[in-house]
């Protein structure tokens, strides 16, 4: 066997080189790309800009992605959802709004301020042309930071939206309340010892927090969840509503197994979604754990991701979102 500078050179025939050629290309393995440079704005949000380069259309790929990460996540961990994106559409802007577990102490004020920046990058974008944008939201903790920055665009009311826009909604392990049984799973240590010792303060803390949420007249958070994921008014103010619930398409991704969003809600979710006349996909995993199923199938998850962008870009616009 041939030798350079000591090392073995493997030599591959030309007929498996072939079979390799054909099998990237009809599994659609994109080439490698550079990593997408980050910019943290402040501790929530980071803003991610693809290198200077040929700009796809939005039949091709969304110009702008809002990722909004599950609650207290790894950065590593959503350096995959990161990496994974950006692998699928290179071209696109992205902002990764992080969730942590303080959300449920602060004030809407301070929940609201944290998430400008987003705003800001919205604006910009709405004087842009043939745009298209992916909102893609991770478990309930993503969810609540979604509903806080709706709340907030229905409350600027910004001028200038993006008419005739391609739009789409990710929903990957939300929504779905398990009460105080699944913040015990997402918030207690998995030693059995420091388990048992961390139930009574989790129980305590859930319980003035809807304490207080009930003292203030505050919708149960959930409901508020809920609620808002039935907007069809997406990004309100950004994206023009008129096309109503059929404008832009969903994506619910769940697992059977789930023990921090209860599948049974989400299913419940989906069930008043298609009532209601949303035009609505399903990811049903059978053995994944919680926003796992990236992790356990990525050829299966972002193959969905692929084809719902799809669908959205090549369907007929009605007047917009």
């Amino acid at each position: 066997m041939p030798r350079v500078n000591g090392n073995s050179l493997l030599v591959v025939p030309e007929s498996d080189l072939t079979w390799f050629a054909h099998f990237t290309h009809f599994h659609h393995y994109p080439a490698m790309s550079r990593k997408l440079p980050l910019t943290p704005l402040n501790s929530h949000v980071v803003l991610g800009k693809p290198d200077e380069g040929p700009v796809l259309s939005a039949s091709e790929s969304p110009s702008l992605i809002l990722l909004f990460g599950y609650m207290d996540a790894r950065p590593a961990h959503l350096q995959k959802y990161v990496d994974g994106l950006h692998t699928e559409f290179p071209t696109a802007t992205l902002v990764l709004i992080k969730s942590f577990s303080n959300f449920f102490w602060s004030t809407n004020d301070s929940l609201e301020s944290v998430l400008m920046p987003v705003v800001d990058v919205l604006k910009s974008h709405a004087t842009l042309n043939d745009s298209g944008i992916l909102v893609h939201i991770l478990s309930n903790g993503g969810g609540f930071n979604y509903m806080t920055f709706h709340r907030l665009l229905e409350k600027l009311a910004i001028q200038g939206s993006l008419k005739a826009t391609p739009s789409a909604l990710i929903l990957d392990s939300t929504p779905g309340d398990g009460g105080l049984d699944s913040s015990i799973r997402f918030a207690a240590p998995s030693s059995p010892i420091f388990r048992l010792l961390a139930i009574p303060p989790i129980s305590l803390l859930y319980g003035i927090f809807y304490a207080i949420n009930t003292i203030r007249g505050n919708t149960p958070i959930f409901d508020q969840l809920r609620a808002t994921l039935f907007s069809p008014d997406v990004l309100p103010t950004i994206l023009d509503s008129k096309g109503g619930v059929k404008a832009t398409p969903r994506m619910y991704v769940y697992s059977k197994v789930d023990k921090i969003a209860d599948p049974a809600k989400i299913k419940a979710h989906i069930e008043e979604a298609e009532r209601k006349g949303f035009d609505v996909r399903v990811e049903i995993y059978e053995t994944t754990s919680h926003v796992g199923h990236a992790r356990k199938d990525p050829e299966r998850y972002w193959g969905a991701v692929r084809a719902l962008w799809k669908d959205v870009a090549t369907k007929p616009l009605m007047s917009s979102l």
